[in-house]
């Protein structure tokens, strides 16, 4: 039967020491011996973060745990002791971080994805008993998730339901054409309903037959909205 072992940091479950300030106090006034176990758990959380890295990378590309900390953690040896502090704390809030688990990735998304459906009625049937087209599943999930954060950072606010058709919609363009879409957002997302059809009516028009064939900035263009 495996050994299971403690953290070995006497501090682990002491939120404060896992600030900046609080490292770097223990880092100015721990005894050697606390240093010397403050560097071995820098090690130990290295080691569990990296697996985590690993496995976000092949299960959660797209999420923030991964894309902000795809590079990995520095090796003990390759820091410069003035930012010793600031690598553990950074460290200790990805490890003690529930999404920088795969568990708690799936977690958040199936959390958001239950949240957004419900403010948008996508499980509601209309007069004739058809539920809603719109819907945030796992395919489009990124896709929601990147549209919301941008339109956060424009400021402006649009029903949910337009920026999950929108989302939908381009699910077949490649990053660099959902790119421009981001660009583009006040333009398309009042407008999503009918970038489906507009979309279709474009290729047709310029006999393209694949979706990541078309150029996007042509097709906003054309639309005149």
């Amino acid at each position: 039967m495996a050994r299971v072992t403690e953290p070995s940091f006497k501090f682990w479950f002491d939120e404060k020491y896992y600030t900046v300030q609080g490292a770097e106090t223990m880092a100015r006034m721990g005894t050697k011996d606390d240093l010397s176990t403050m560097r071995a758990e820098y090690t130990r959380m290295r080691d569990v973060a990296q697996k985590r890295i690993k496995r976000l990378e092949k299960e959660y590309p797209e999420s923030k745990a991964y894309s902000r900390h795809k590079e990995g953690f520095p090796k003990l040896r390759e820091l410069d002791p003035r930012d010793f502090a600031k690598a553990f704390s950074d460290l200790a809030k990805f490890v003690r971080a529930k999404t920088s688990t795969v568990t708690g990735q799936r977690v958040a998304q199936a959390k958001t994805m239950t949240t957004l459906n419900k403010a948008i009625g996508a499980d509601e049937e209309d007069e004739e008993g058809v539920k809603k087209q719109a819907k945030v599943t796992k395919q489009n999930y990124w896709r929601v998730m990147k549209i919301l954060e941008e339109s956060r950072r424009l400021k402006v606010t649009y029903d949910s339901d337009k920026i999950v058709s929108l989302a939908e919609t381009t699910l077949s363009f490649t990053k660099d054409q959902f790119d421009v879409v981001l660009d583009n957002l006040q333009k398309l997302i009042p407008n999503s309903d009918e970038v489906e059809g507009s979309l279709d009516a474009y290729m047709k028009d310029r006999e393209i037959q694949d979706y990541q064939r078309v150029d996007v900035d042509d097709f906003i263009k054309q639309l005149g909205w």
